[in-house]
Formats: structure tokens, C-alpha cells, sequence
């Protein structure tokens, strides 16, 4: 993990300058070689042709962004035993860099190679230069590391501050719907206890009235409870049970003027489901549907083949209905659908202009 963050790092530092830093570079080293040979001019003149020292120049340079971006990257940011690793590579880096200083000197001096040139003042000086740029490319890096990780710090310390508001409000948002929650526990019990005083009210005037309120209540009852079991999910009986419910509910406002049916095939004990999820197409059925023409009965089928499920509802559409169609039930649904079994469903609606089907296939 360490390992990983310090390759990132080092992949920002190697970033090439941008324009504005590389103008300021160059100004600095502009600044400092007019400096330098400017003082050798005064003090003993300047005894060589100036391409040499553009080369040397260009060599030195080299040598601080090397030292800075290569090598004290590499062994800070790519290696275990960074210091060591450094004082090794500082002492490879300045015997290579005086092997190659050497031969250009001796190549300037008329090819005179090597040995007629390692003398110990002539060494000196060159370790002296050396180990003048070496150090203040240290000095470079090190300040170029300390913003970066200055900048790091805020830039966690921002995040952390984020992460702590997200979580603030993420707990202010839980706090109100568990307020929520626990306020429609409390009105669900109102209304049953109230549905319970109707029913027993009018039973004695109407059987058939005082049924259709035991059933409204028995469908309120699941409707405001199956949130409770959302994740885990409810017996499929239980939910096939409600739609049976819904159905004779139905049939028992309009009598003999409802063509509507339901239909099971399969072994359903033992299987769980979303809550109102087959109920959700039912109730909309009903509520958009033509259901009652005999010639074009509403049907609701469903089939249980080992653990796969397929519910289908066909029904003609109605000339004039007095309900908006949003098509907001069923895209709700889906949403459920897909978060409680992502792909392992399949949501087919057909939409035609006298006709309304909806296929849905589950994988229990």
C-alpha cells in the first residue's frame, strides 16, 4: 500500500514544468551564470571559449535536476532503506559525473585524456563543484517535498472535513426518517383500531360491506408492514394471498360487472419475494384496465417453474379512465426491482393502443 502511494507521488513529481515555472527556472539560471562568469571576468578574465562553457553549464544543470527528480525520487519515493540508497547513489552519481567531466576536459585541452588531468587540484575543485550543485538540488528537492506534502496535508485535511459533513448529514437525514418511521407506527395503529370500530359498526347492518372492510384493512395492514421486511423479503403465499385480497375486494364493489381473473401454477411454499411487487402490477391493472367486458377479460397468471418465476398481466385499455397515467408506479418498481435483484430480472412492458401487458420474470 505504501509502496503504491509513493509511486503516485513520484509520478507527480516527474511531471514536467509547466510554462510559467520553466521561465522562472531559466530566469534563476540566467541570473546565477551571469553572476558566476561575470566574477570570473573580473577577477582572471575568461580564458576559454564560451560554447565550453555552455557545455559545462548544460552539464551542471543536468546534474541538479538529475540529482533532484531522478535519483532523490527514486530513492525516497521507490525504495525501503531511502538514505542509504541515496548516499550510495550520490557517491555512483558523482564518480560517473567526474568520469565524464574528465574526458571533456581532456578532449578541450587537446586530447589529452584522463590521467594528465587527475591531478589533486584539479580533483578538488571538480569535487567542490560537484558536491555545490549536488547540495543545493538537495536543498531543491527537499523544498519542492515539503510543499508537496504541505499541500497533501490539506488536501487530506479537506477531505476529512468533507467525509465528517457527508456523515453529519447522513446522520441528520437518518435521525428524520427513523422520526418518520416511528410516526407511522404510530398512525397505522389509529387506523386499523378505527377500521375495526367501522367493521364491527356495520357488519350487523351489511355482511357484505362489513367484508369489504376486513379486506381493505387486511391490504392496508400488509401495505404499511412489508416495508419492515423490504430486505429480507415476504413469503410469496403471503404476497400471492394479498392479490387474492385485492382481486375479491374488487369483485365485491362491482358484482357481476367484473371480468377479472388470477391464475397460479407451481409450488410456491418455501420461496420469498419483494413485497408488493406483483401487487404493484395487479393494483395497476385494476386501476388503468378495462375489466369489464367479457370479450376481453383482465388476466393475472402466474407460473413457478423450480426457482425461476413468471407473472404476467394482460388487459384492454379503457377509453377514459379517471386516474392520471404517470407510469410512475411501474418505473418505481423497477427501481425496487433492480436494487433488491439487480440483473437477475427482466421487466417486459408492451404498450399497444388498445392493449396493456406486463411480463416480469424473477430468479427467486
Amino acid at each position: 500500500m505504501q509502496k503504491g502511494a509513493n509511486d503516485k507521488m513520484m509520478n507527480k513529481m516527474l511531471v514536467g514544468f509547466g510554462y510559467k515555472t520553466a521561465l522562472y527556472h531559466g530566469l534563476v539560471w540566467m541570473t546565477f551564470i551571469t553572476y558566476e562568469l561575470g566574477t570570473l571576468f573580473a577577477m582572471v578574465g575568461l580564458k576559454t571559449h564560451y560554447w565550453h562553457y555552455a557545455i559545462y553549464y548544460f552539464l551542471y544543470i543536468g546534474l541538479f535536476y538529475f540529482n533532484a527528480h531522478v535519483l532523490l525520487d527514486f530513492s525516497f519515493f521507490r525504495t525501503n532503506r531511502p538514505y542509504l540508497t541515496a548516499t550510495a547513489l550520490v557517491i555512483l552519481e558523482m564518480l560517473s559525473f567526474g568520469l565524464l567531466k574528465a574526458v571533456i576536459d581532456g578532449a578541450f585541452s587537446g586530447g589529452q585524456f584522463l590521467l594528465p588531468l587527475l591531478t589533486k587540484a584539479y580533483l578538488l575543485s571538480n569535487i567542490f563543484r560537484q558536491v555545490f550543485f549536488i547540495g543545493f538540488s538537495t536543498a531543491y528537492w527537499s523544498l519542492l517535498s515539503l510543499i508537496r506534502f504541505r499541500n497533501q496535508a490539506h488536501q487530506m485535511e479537506v477531505e476529512q472535513l468533507k467525509h465528517q459533513a457527508r456523515t453529519l448529514e447522513l446522520e441528520n437525514r437518518y435521525i428524520s426518517v427513523e422520526n418518520a418511521y416511528l410516526q407511522n407506527q404510530i398512525s397505522p395503529h389509529l387506523l386499523f383500531n378505527a377500521l375495526n370500530f367501522i367493521y364491527y359498526a356495520v357488519y350487523r347492518l351489511s355482511e357484505r360491506a362489513g367484508k369489504g372492510i376486513m379486506l381493505l384493512s387486511d391490504l392496508l395492514r400488509y401495505s404499511l408492514t412489508s416495508g419492515e421486511t423490504q430486505q429480507k423479503g415476504v413469503p410469496l403465499e403471503l404476497e400471492v394471498a394479498q392479490i387474492q385480497k385485492l382481486i375479491e375486494l374488487d369483485h365485491m364493489r362491482f358484482r357481476e360487472n367484473r371480468y377479472l381473473s388470477f391464475k397460479k401454477k407451481g409450488d410456491l411454499s418455501g420461496y420469498v419475494i419483494l413485497p408488493l411487487s406483483l401487487m404493484t402490477l395487479v393494483e395497476n391493472m385494476i386501476k388503468h384496465g378495462e375489466c369489464s367486458d367479457p370479450a376481453a377479460p383482465a388476466t393475472a397468471e402466474l407460473t413457478l417453474l423450480a426457482n425461476k418465476l413468471h407473472f404476467t398481466t394482460v388487459n384492454r385499455k379503457r377509453e377514459t379512465t379517471p386516474y392520471p397515467v404517470t407510469g410512475l408506479g411501474l418505473h418505481n418498481l423497477k427501481k425496487r426491482l433492480s436494487n433488491a435483484y439487480q440483473d437477475r430480472f427482466e421487466l417486459t412492458i408492451t404498450d399497444l393502443a388498445d392493449r396493456f401487458s406486463v411480463q416480469l420474470i424473477i430468479e427467486l
